[in-house]
């Protein structure tokens, strides 16, 4: 009789083993998607601007150097912002923060399948290549003048009607690109010349 009783306990228990063991690898299995999900959430945050989501300079300086590889012909621009300091300053830090994400949300919309980033501040950078260059926008110059434009628009801001404008320093070139670091400084010196001769943007190289 015992020999039978142990014969009809045996199936239970190796099912109870069965779900136990299903149980175990269930719960691995969530716990590897934590970490996974959490991996990612690490490795966004390291390449992203956490105010305005756009692309920081560290990923710029990552993937840059690829983007411009494979133009024929591209740019690099950088764009410091003229009158947000009053602005913030009058209206508080919270809608000088949505200032900052207006501006971002328009640079990156001028753009088809290139990159917009903030560097810091109410400073941002941009690679454009020939794929941003379509309709009337069929060189740099005009391009460079649409987001100007599209960044001088007048914002509404918790009822605030607010502006800003933009002044960008472009720098051009064509086949294997110098350092991307360079290419950086390059476009904020030609910023800075914008800024100094009150003409919006500068384009330092062929602006075609």
């Amino acid at each position: 009789m015992d020999i039978l009783g142990q014969a009809d306990r045996l199936p239970a228990a190796a099912r109870d083993g069965e779900d136990t063991a299903e149980a175990e690898l269930s719960r691995l299995r969530m716990r590897v998607a934590l970490l996974e999900s959490e991996r990612a959430a690490l490795r966004w945050a390291i390449n992203h601007d956490d105010l305005t989501g756009l692309p920081n300079r560290r990923l710029l300086n990552a993937v840059g150097p690829s983007i411009l590889r494979k133009a024929k012909r591209y740019a690099v621009l950088v764009l410091d912002l003229n009158g947000f300091k009053p602005v913030n300053d009058r209206y508080g830090h919270a809608v000088g923060d949505e200032v900052l994400r207006t501006v971002g949300r328009r640079l990156s919309g001028c753009l088809i399948n290139d990159l917009a980033v903030r560097l810091s501040g109410d400073e941002f950078a941009a690679i454009l290549t020939e794929s941003s260059l379509v309709g009337a926008r069929h060189d740099w110059l005009t391009m460079v003048g649409a987001i100007s434009q599209a960044v001088a628009e007048p914002m509404n801001i918790d009822g605030n009607e607010l502006a800003v404008t933009a002044s960008i320093g472009v720098t051009t070139g064509s086949g294997e690109p110098t350092t991307m670091t360079d290419l950086v400084r390059r476009a904020d010196l030609a910023m800075y010349r914008a800024k100094a001769t009150r003409s919006r943007l500068y384009i330092a190289g062929d602006p075609r």
